[in-house]
């Protein structure tokens, strides 16, 4: 290329679209010849309109995206960062996967923030994965790229799951009406590092006879309290515990609210032992819980459980709207 060549290549880099076919009037026939060149290979080359360029080529384009483009937006939605490998936007790629790691945090804390900004933040990387220019990287960085995207995600994951916030599917109706068959909860599994549970609590922790499996109930009683359940009614310390919360049977037998049902526990007055929680689903009819296998310790709780982030009635085969982002504070 002439050294008129590359200086007319540099002025075409900062030109406007009037500037630059002003520029194709100045000089000689040559000169003229050339800039016409050099327009027609860039625009066959990016398959774009000729648009003003910035320092890091990330203005907004027009034109045929094709399907790279598509596959971008569609690992962005699976992984925040990892389009944005695919078009050579690596350092964008890193802030999107810091960006998604900061929501996450912060569920615990603020949990429809956390819930609400893991999710926008797919389609936000998604959205700006498609407004960037494609820098057409060789495949080795994009692998690598990709490479470290998956071994942060190995070792992000159980992180997060331990230590911070975890999601739960409810399989049974064991935690009626507060919980349906086919909610989707979030649990924050740091605030028992801080502070102790209280009674009301909804908890998810180990199966005391089967230590593989996860449960969720709710916390009746306390350490060193006294606990006692005739019938449907729980009796804490010799007072009847007020519970708006539990499903009651429409139609009681009469007498029933004050027998007992032969329970392994709580059928006298029972004391909590230290460190331990007597835990009872809402479904009083229809729950495996402390009545029938004993006390739930202290360091076999993983995580209160927060907010209900999906609900799916498999009945209907439809989405239940009205319970996403409903809290499960006490009741």
């Amino acid at each position: 290329m002439s050294v008129r060549d590359e200086e007319l290549r540099d002025r075409y880099s900062k030109a406007q679209d009037d500037e630059l076919l002003a520029l194709v009037g100045q000089g000689s026939a040559a000169y003229t010849e050339a800039a016409w060149r050099l327009l027609t290979e860039e625009m066959a080359r990016r398959k774009l309109s000729v648009c003003s360029a910035t320092d890091e080529g990330e203005r907004p384009a027009t034109g045929s995206r094709g399907a790279r483009w598509i596959v971008a937006a569609l690992l962005t939605l699976l992984a925040p960062g990892g389009g944005h490998f695919l078009v050579g936007r690596f350092r964008r790629g890193v802030l999107w996967v810091a960006i998604g790691a900061a929501f996450t945090l912060s569920i615990p804390l603020t949990m429809i923030i956390g819930v609400a900004g893991s999710f926008l933040t797919r389609f936000a990387a998604a959205a700006d994965v498609l407004r960037v220019e494609d820098r057409r990287p060789a495949w080795k960085p994009v692998v690598a790229g990709w490479v470290g995207l998956i071994v942060f995600a190995v070792v992000w994951s159980p992180v997060v799951r331990t230590y911070y916030t975890r999601a739960y599917t409810i399989p049974s109706g064991a935690m009626e009406p507060t919980l349906l068959v086919g909610d989707y909860v979030m649990t924050n599994n740091i605030g028992y590092r801080l502070i102790d549970p209280q009674r009301g609590d909804i908890i998810v922790f180990k199966y005391p006879q089967d230590e593989r499996r996860d449960f969720i109930k709710r916390i009746i009683a306390m350490p060193g309290e006294t606990v006692q359940v005739r019938g449907s009614q729980v009796f804490v310390n010799g007072q009847a515990l007020h519970e708006p919360y539990i499903k009651r049977t429409d139609s009681p037998l009469p007498g029933s609210a004050l027998t007992c049902s032969g329970y392994a526990y709580g059928c006298e007055p029972t004391v909590v032992p230290v460190n331990s929680y007597f835990v009872m689903g809402d479904n009083r009819d229809n729950s495996q819980d402390s009545r029938y296998w004993g006390f739930v310790m202290r360091e076999k709780i993983t995580g209160r459980a927060l907010l209900i982030y999906w609900s799916w009635d498999s009945e209907r085969q439809w989405p239940r709207l009205e319970r996403l982002g409903r809290s499960l504070n006490q009741g």
